[in-house]
């Protein structure tokens, strides 16, 4: 877990490096504006502390590698959560609110995983 929660906060602190401008660049992700894909971390966040506060007495189901399945055409836009993360991002409206939610829950999920 250290080197998530290094990794996490490596990430916070890059969003809260972020100009209000820049929520409004393309990001890496197609289709995705730079608020979109922070709000995607918010979500991210949100799953991090849902799955360390469940208890689960089977094993995992997936390690480091097998976690992230790529696939090899862009995203068409046509995924409901996809389209649901934007328009959840676009409510944000003020930059900041954004990324302080990122910091707040991002900021749990970090802690979670330290005691996990």
């Amino acid at each position: 877990m250290d080197l998530f929660t290094r990794s996490w906060a490596a990430l916070r602190a890059a969003v809260a490096s972020l100009a209000a401008e820049d929520y409004a660049r393309p990001s890496g992700c197609t289709g995705w504006l730079v608020r979109d894909l922070v709000c995607h971390l918010v979500i991210d966040a949100q799953d991090v502390l849902i799955t360390l506060a469940t208890p689960e007495s089977a094993g995992p189901t997936r390690d480091a590698v097998t976690y992230w399945e790529v696939s090899a055409a862009p995203p068409s836009g046509d995924d409901p959560l996809d389209a649901l993360t934007v328009r959840l991002a676009a409510a944000y409206q003020d930059p900041a609110l954004l990324a302080f939610h990122l910091d707040d829950v991002g900021s749990a999920a970090g802690r979670a995983a330290r005691l996990a």
